[in-house]
């Protein structure tokens, strides 16, 4: 198994990588993390993990973009749909990474965190890996959160304090990113979760084309000089 391993953030790939370790898989790091509002955090968030995937000794490949605008373009019309977007655009993304660069299979580190729509990302990354033709390597690293999350103040790692976009960061001045329940670790049978994960596939597959269309638009613009290239 060759595994491409998206990587939302330093303080969540410390006890997926461990775990996948543990299994005999060496995974190689993928960054795409295009929703990361403001610019300051973006690169915050992906010098912390370059330095400590070096540290740990763990391959690491960049596809760093901080696309603000396609991100809210693909939103904007629907900001209550944007961990749809959100979700398929990481995961189409590194699903076609993935099937171009010779990786068998993929999954990511987004799957520990107990505040995401857990389903729904499996969805996303489902379809995703339907899509360009390379396995989805599912894994609930939920129960490992809380020992990540304390191994990575012990290792000093900066830890954000919102997912990503500018929406989860206006929620958590509001408070209202605090109230949001944790996912409990079964919602309902896989029977349940699969129908819903079948259901929401044809929405999260248009929403990661949206953003797709977006993005494509974007690079064209910043190689035409419409955008300041300095945006990294």
């Amino acid at each position: 198994m060759k595994l491409l391993l998206h990587i939302c953030c330093a303080p969540c790939s410390v006890a997926c990588v461990q775990s996948l370790r543990a299994e005999g898989l060496e995974p190689t790091g993928y960054w795409f993390n295009p929703n990361i509002h403001p610019i300051g955090e973006y690169r915050l968030r992906r010098d912390t993990l370059v330095a400590y995937a070096a540290q740990i000794g763990l391959p690491l490949l960049l596809q760093d973009e901080y696309a603000l605008r396609p991100f809210l373009a693909s939103v904007a019309g629907e900001p209550a749909a944007r961990c749809d977007v959100c979700y398929a655009a990481r995961m189409r993304q590194t699903a076609r990474y993935a099937a171009e660069h010779g990786f068998t299979h993929f999954t990511s580190t987004l799957f520990i965190s107990p505040y995401q729509r857990h389903e729904r990302l499996r969805a996303a990354a489902e379809q995703a890996a339907a899509e360009f033709g390379v396995q989805f390597l599912y894994r609930d690293f939920r129960p490992l959160f809380r020992d990540g999350q304390e191994q990575a103040a012990a290792l000093g790692l900066y830890r954000q304090k919102y997912c990503g976009c500018i929406y989860s960061d206006e929620e958590r001045h509001v408070r209202a990113y605090r109230q949001k329940p944790g996912a409990p670790a079964a919602l309902q049978t896989e029977e349940e979760a699969a129908a819903l994960r079948a259901q929401a596939a044809p929405a999260l597959q248009a929403a990661g084309q949206r953003f797709e269309a977006q993005r494509l638009a974007w690079l064209a613009a910043r190689t035409g000089g419409g955008i300041p290239p300095d945006v990294t």
